[in-house]
């Protein structure tokens, strides 16, 4: 009798346990799907943003600027960078642990924060925040101040960052040097060029896409959707035959109720 007991209580307890995973794979395979959506949105807005040379006061829709970025080399994170630029974004990032380890990972939650301007074709690129399709700015004794050099840290990836303290806070930093080739995608109003929000951005931050090149800009896309398309399918595959059992017993229910 009480193993009896033991054997049903051990299977309510797999049965639960099961259920929460299979919950779990289903919020995974959902946001999967939502952030490859996101992507292609964006790829979308990229590929109909129109070619224009210089803005007009009538144009509308989302535009798209190229040339060599204007502006003056004045701007720069104070007591850490050496070298001056015409843009400069300071990217935050935080020190978290998982099953792969422990590295500095994107804190799309903290403070960004952005200096300068730039000119492109006669118009002002200027937003509170951009969405960069670039290399990171290389942290090495040319561009940091002497006294942090200690602190940059490289890890495994090729973004370099600058370490608040070791497993702390960190930065990394994004810039565009007047001279630079660029490719800009905004909005246009009136003239000018704005800021947009992403597709699935829920701070409702407006950005402008900027990037050495539109190619560029869809590879970097095409990677993002790549990367979701795979983790989905792969989700999608574990959850499988709990489907199919749930289909055929369904199919068994129903067949059962029309037998009656």
């Amino acid at each position: 009798m009480d193993k009896q007991r033991k054997k049903s209580e051990d299977t309510r307890f797999d049965r639960f346990w099961f259920r929460i995973m299979e919950a779990i794979g289903w919020i995974i395979l959902l946001g999967s799907l939502l952030m490859y959506w996101d992507s292609a949105r964006l790829t979308a807005i990229i590929n109909k943003a129109q070619p224009v040379h210089r803005l007009t006061f009538e144009m509308t829709g989302y535009v798209r600027l190229e040339g060599q970025a204007g502006g003056e080399a004045v701007y720069t994170d104070e007591g850490k960078l050496q070298d001056r630029y015409a843009l400069l974004q300071k990217e935050p990032f935080r020190w978290e642990c998982g099953k792969g380890g422990c590295d500095y990972k994107l804190d799309d939650n903290g403070s960004h924060q952005s200096w300068g301007s730039s000119e492109l074709n006669g118009v002002t690129v200027e937003a509170e925040r951009f969405r960069f399709y670039t290399d990171w700015l290389p942290l090495n004794f040319a561009t940091v101040d002497p006294k942090h050099i200690p602190l940059i840290y490289q890890g495994n990836s090729s973004r370099p960052l600058l370490m608040e303290s070791p497993k702390g806070t960190a930065y990394g930093y994004y810039a565009v040097s007047p001279g630079d080739w660029v490719t800009v995608i905004g909005r246009a109003s009136t003239g000018q060029l704005e800021a947009f929000t992403l597709p699935g951005d829920d701070t409702k931050h407006p950005v402008l896409l900027i990037g050495t090149s539109v190619e560029q800009m869809l590879s970097e896309e095409k990677g993002v959707q790549t990367v979701y398309l795979i983790i989905s399918c792969i989700v999608a595959l574990l959850l499988l035959p709990k489907m199919i059992g749930r289909t055929r017993r369904i199919g068994e229910w129903l067949k059962t109720g029309k037998a009656r």
